[in-house]
């Protein structure tokens, strides 16, 4: 039986988001994952909170450089109003001030552009480890 995942990707960069979603795919169906995706984008943190709640948002990646607004401040609201969703960020940079920072924010996830498919991968089963850990609990 296939699960089906809605994953939104929120970055400025229409490349950036056209990447990550082809590196997605390629990650699932390689390591013959039977996911069947729908794919959301947004190149602002603007309305968020509707986009995730009408689409019924299964796992973001977020870019921390979005203009008019941080991604870390986009984190904090989708934290405020959806607790449990998987939110995994997304940044051409890699300090460990920038890493430390979104996963203290609530962050589940750290990813760095140019994107490592195994990264990608790894973020993909940690969504599915969590699934089946709420699944397990009701």
């Amino acid at each position: 039986m296939s699960l089906t995942i809605n994953i939104l990707l929120v970055d400025d960069v229409e490349y950036s988001r056209d990447l990550l979603r082809g590196s997605l795919l390629t990650c699932t169906h390689e390591h013959k994952m039977d996911i069947e995706t729908n794919f959301f984008h947004s190149s602002t943190g603007a309305d968020i909170i509707d986009v995730i709640k009408y689409n019924k948002i299964d796992l973001v990646y977020l870019d921390i450089d979005l203009p008019h607004i941080s991604g870390l401040n986009v984190l904090k609201e989708i934290r405020e109003n959806y607790p449990k969703l998987m939110v995994v960020m997304v940044s051409g940079e890699s300090s460990i001030e920038n890493v430390t920072t979104a996963i203290r924010s609530g962050a589940n996830g750290f990813i760095v552009k140019p994107f490592n498919s195994g990264r990608i991968l790894e973020t993909v089963e940690n969504y599915l480890k969590r699934l089946s850990k709420q699944k397990a609990k009701s």
